[in-house]
């Protein structure tokens, strides 16, 4: 029976990786997935929600008019952007996009649709409700799975980078 140390566990891994192991991209199925559905739904969420502000523009005060366009304006703009830097730090296994994405899931978009979601101020219609909150779970999601993938991705690479520099394969 052999000995087992880390030395013959390091030689045997690295024996066994080739270059396309060092290179391969290391995409999560799960947040793929989230972001297919968020970019199937974010035309239908901003249909939705131009014509309920449409409907209840002239109903809200002063304060929420600014509100909810300066909301509505933000959500575009961030949602659209986080969909393509999911999807090319996902794809291509980019750490940097990876992390702004779920950055702006974080911090910018899941407190504006909670606000929408749950404040009362603003008249609701069914329909805005409803996707809403299917927006928030989608964003819960993304958030979730976006974290497992950011863990797994960086944990290969640190992998990598230590394998390379142990054998000085860098290049």
């Amino acid at each position: 029976m052999s000995q087992f140390t880390t030395t013959n566990v390091i030689n045997e891994t690295s024996s066994k990786l080739t270059y396309h192991d060092y290179n391969k991209t290391r995409s999560n199925l799960p947040f793929q997935i989230a972001l297919y559905v968020n970019l199937w739904l974010f035309p239908v969420w901003l249909l939705i929600t131009v014509v309920n502000l449409d409907a209840k523009y002239n109903n809200l005060t002063n304060v929420y008019k600014l509100l909810t366009i300066a909301i509505f304006l933000i959500l575009s703009i961030f949602e659209s952007l986080k969909l393509y830097l999911g999807y090319l730090g996902n794809l291509t296994g980019k750490i940097p996009e990876l992390t702004t994405c779920w950055l702006i899931s974080i911090l910018i978009q899941l407190p504006l649709e909670a606000f929408l979601l749950f404040d009362r101020g603003i008249p609701f219609h069914y329909s805005e409700t409803f996707i809403n909150s299917f927006m928030v779970c989608l964003l819960l999601i993304e958030i979730i799975t976006g974290t497992i993938a950011l863990m797994n991705l960086a944990d290969h690479r640190a992998k990598v980078f230590y394998l390379m520099h142990l054998y000085n394969t860098c290049t």
